[in-house]
This record gives structure tokens, sequence and C-alpha cells, in this order.
């Protein structure tokens, strides 16, 4: 029996996360369909697990643990042993933390609106003039990770860690979008390691809806 459960469908961002994170750990888990067309967020019973009724939430025997960037640090300081993911120690960790909330303060919330505009909102009630001033404003973002990159194999350093996974979300939906886009040598070189991890392809790269 598993004991790591999931609650969340395969098309967010969010709950890729964390099923991309179990498929590179080898981590077993039982999974529920759960918000947008699934419905089961808005429920009685999904709400005693997470009074926001957000994607995703995980139960793992008795925890159950909600926003998708605790969770990833939960499951890594539990399964990865190689201390690689999300170190114990505070130097490396700290500088992971920092990307991870650069990805909730900066980046994510340029490219959620870019993404429901061009993907899930209908053509006909699309502002193309206000998504075009975000997707400039989302390449500017962008162009601060091409610059940690020139210096840096990976995010957060020598190695792949929890700093790279959300971000290399983002940057695949920034790759896939019906949109012109700047050539970051960096980014790109990075984004190419990316998409050899089990993980991503697995959980990652599917088209867009």
């Amino acid at each position: 029996m598993k004991n790591l459960h999931i609650w969340g469908r395969l098309n967010s961002i969010n709950v890729q996360k964390v099923l991309w994170l179990c498929e590179d750990l080898k981590i077993p888990f039982e999974r529920t369909d759960a918000g947008m067309q699934f419905g089961v967020n808005k429920t009685q019973s999904y709400l005693q697990l997470n009074p926001n009724g957000l994607v995703p939430v995980i139960k793992d025997n008795e925890l159950v643990l909600w926003e998708s960037h605790a969770i990833l640090r939960y499951l890594s300081k539990k399964h990865d042993v190689t201390d690689i993911l999300y170190p114990k120690s505070s130097h490396q960790s700290a500088k992971i933390d920092q990307w991870l909330d650069w990805y909730n303060t900066t980046a994510w919330p340029v490219m959620r609106p870019l993404f429901w505009g061009l993907i899930r909102t209908k053509p006909e009630e699309r502002n193309l003039q206000e998504l075009e001033k975000t997707r400039v404003q989302m390449s500017s973002i962008l162009k601060i990770l091409d610059y940690q990159l020139k210096s840096t194999p990976w995010v957060a350093g020598d190695h792949f860690t929890l700093a790279d996974l959300p971000l290399a979300l983002i940057a695949f939906r920034w790759f896939n979008l019906p949109i012109e886009r700047e050539e970051y040598q960096h980014l790109s070189r990075w984004f190419k390691q990316i998409e050899l991890r089990p993980g991503y392809r697995k959980y990652a790269s599917a088209p867009l809806t």
C-alpha cells in the first residue's frame, strides 16, 4: 500500500512540481484528480484538508500538507538520500529558497496571466495589447534567470535542485506559448538539460491546456 496520496489534476503547474519530484525520487503514490473540471477541491471533505480549496494537497501517513513548495521541501528532506535537491546546509538551502521565493514573487505572477490569457481564454476574449505588455515583462524576468545561468550550470549552483524545478515549468510555458521570444543562450542551454529529467518527461512536457 502506498503511504503518499496526492490530490490534483495533471495540467496544474503546482501539481506537476510534486509529481515530477516523485518521479525523480521514485516515490510511490496514489493520485486523485481534483480542481477545475474535476471538482473535488470545493467539497467539505477536501476543504478540511486544505481550507484554501487549491491543489495540490498531499497526505503522507498522518501528515496533511499543502503549498507546492512546502511539499517539495518535505519530500526532498524525507526521500533524497543524496542531500542535493534541498541540502541540510543552511547556506546551500538559503540559495534554493531565494529562487523558490523569486518564483512566487516575481516569475509566476507574470507568467500566470500570460499563460491564462493565451491558453485558457477564448481568442475573442483576449486583450492582446495587455498580453503583449505581459510578454515583454516576462521576457525581462527571464533575462534575470539567463544572467544567473551564465555563471552557474543550474539555478542555485553546480547541481539540479528544487530551485530548478518550478522555474523549468515556467520556462516550458515560455517556450511553448504562441508568442515571439527573445533568444536567451544560457536559459536554452539549461533547458536542454532539464528535458533529460525523468520527472519532466513524464509529467511536465505535455501540450499546454
